[in-house]
């Protein structure tokens, strides 16, 4: 869904599906400056984005700033090879071409490549100290090292290692650092697509004694489902909208 200055931009799609992005609310535009804000549901808004992009170039003074709450393609990270493409690369040489005055992003999955990549960037990350308070005080658990260095390490905080066979994306191993005790416990990381760590590492927790585990993800697709994870155990689960019930 995208939105300018608060107003949801619908475009009209045409019988061949194709988009056009016209007849926009007067109100919708200012004067002094735009911002645009894509909430991803697919990739096919980006043309959309585009023209919206043109259309305001075209008919506003001012900049035109974008903020983007999930960034697409931001897991296809790795380095480009003869073998595999990662679009990551591919969506940021895309999206600085519609030069937008700032970008912002919030908890991109790799930060570094994100800044690196993006032109005019401004990353927010998530306020764990808050995400605590959610979940009653409990302790924070990061589910890898990745997500333990990304973070704002607070104490007491926990992470884990895990191995990966990745020509199947199973995981084959994991293992809590640090010791575990009869109290609630979160675990925090950016993405939760089918939830497999999450339910590997609640099974860790009570196993090690844990009283209650929660979860916050900055975004949550959670493509199989929020069941696996309340089977598991998982009693609370938080995004950056707040509790998913």
């Amino acid at each position: 869904m995208i939105t300018l200055n608060g107003h949801r931009v619908t475009p009209t799609i045409f019988p061949d599906k194709t988009s056009q992005v016209w007849k926009l609310d007067k109100a919708a535009i200012c004067e002094d400056g735009n911002r645009v804000r894509w909430e991803f549901e697919n990739e096919g808004e980006f043309l959309q984005l585009a023209q919206l992009k043109t259309f305001l170039d075209l008919h506003c003074k001012f900049d035109t700033s974008l903020e983007l709450p999930y960034l697409p393609y931001a897991r296809q990270d790795k380095e480009v090879t003869n073998e595999t493409t990662f679009a990551f690369y591919t969506f940021a040489e895309l999206l600085n071409h519609l030069n937008f005055s700032k970008v912002f992003v919030f908890d991109p999955h790799n930060v570094e490549l994100t800044k690196r990549l993006i032109d005019r960037v401004d990353i927010t990350m998530p306020d764990i100290g808050k995400i605590v308070k959610w979940a009653g005080d409990a302790t924070p658990v990061y589910p890898d090292a990745g997500a333990a260095k990304r973070y704002v390490a607070i104490t007491k905080a926990l992470y884990c290692e895990k191995v990966r066979d990745q020509s199947t994306g199973e995981i084959t191993g994991l293992k809590v650092k640090g010791k575990v005790q009869k109290k609630s416990y979160i675990i925090i990381d950016d993405i939760c697509d089918g939830g497999r760590t999450f339910i590997e590492v609640a099974k860790k927790l009570y196993a090690a004694g844990a009283k209650e585990v929660h979860l916050y993800v900055s975004h949550g697709i959670f493509s199989k489902g929020l069941e696996p994870l309340r089977d598991a155990g998982i009693k609370r689960i938080f995004t950056r909208k707040g509790e998913v019930k």
